[in-house]
């Protein structure tokens, strides 16, 4: 692809993003917040409006439901979402918190599956949303299993954002911590990414022991003592243990 193709994609994408992250907008408005001419924007919003990814109502862009379409395609061609068949609604009624299935993608953390339990705090959390590994416990579950060095790539080029006053921002620290995971075979964040937030993870593999994603449990800190967090743990444990048997049948 040439240099020029790379900067048609490149502008494409950034006008789709501007258009997600606030929910539509005009042409002048748009040519303002990405500094590109009106009549670049209009060429672009023109297009993607042909292709059905973007639609225009009194002269108002936004997104299409086509984005959505396709998210969905990739999520059930993705053999981990196969293979935790009913485990996240069943773990969501045992604690009645907030259970997500993630992944790792492009060095952050996507979620791929949502459940909420009676109790469930709103997280507005929803599939496709995006977090740092470092500042999850679903990222932190995945990182511990991923080779050193391709963590240290993901730090240099990522960085250790700090989210909350609770995140690590230290890379000895955050390796530490990767390898207690290991260990004790679940990850915590107490408020490091949501304040006020418990959350509880462990890490789906397959047979070859390669991370495939992670299985969480968020909650409200006030909700989850020492003691229902090793209950908590116990049960994405075990619901990652049958996620795991099920990727041998997918």
């Amino acid at each position: 692809m040439t240099g020029t193709a790379n900067r048609s994609v490149e502008r494409a994408f950034r006008i789709v993003d501007e258009l997600a992250e606030n929910g539509g907008g005009r042409v002048s408005e748009l040519a303002d917040r990405l500094e590109m001419p009106v009549s670049t924007v209009h060429n672009y919003l023109q297009a993607l409006v042909e292709t059905g990814y973007v639609t225009v109502e009194d002269k108002e862009y936004s997104t299409t439901t086509r984005f959505l379409e396709v998210g969905h395609r990739q999520r059930h061609r993705l053999e981990v979402f196969q293979a935790v068949s009913d485990e996240l609604q069943d773990i969501a009624a045992e604690t009645g918190e907030h259970v997500t299935l993630l992944v790792e993608e492009s060095d952050q953390c996507v979620i791929v599956a949502v459940q909420e339990g009676p109790d469930a705090v709103n997280l507005f959390a929803y599939p496709g949303a995006r977090m740092p590994l470092h500042a999850a416990a679903p990222g932190k579950a995945i990182l511990a299993h991923m080779p050193e060095d391709r963590v240290q790539g993901i730090i240099d080029r990522q960085g250790l954002v700090e989210m909350t006053n609770r995140t690590i921002t230290d890379p000895d620290a955050l390796f530490e911590q990767l390898a207690e995971i290991r260990e004790q075979g679940y990850a915590i964040d107490e408020g490091e990414r949501i304040a006020g937030m418990v959350c509880i993870s462990a890490p789906v593999l397959d047979k070859s022991d390669e991370i495939r994603g992670a299985i969480c449990v968020c909650g409200p800190q006030s909700r989850i003592d020492e003691k229902r967090r090793d209950e908590i743990a116990d049960i994405v444990k075990r619901s990652a243990n049958v996620t795991q048997v099920n990727l041998d049948y997918v």
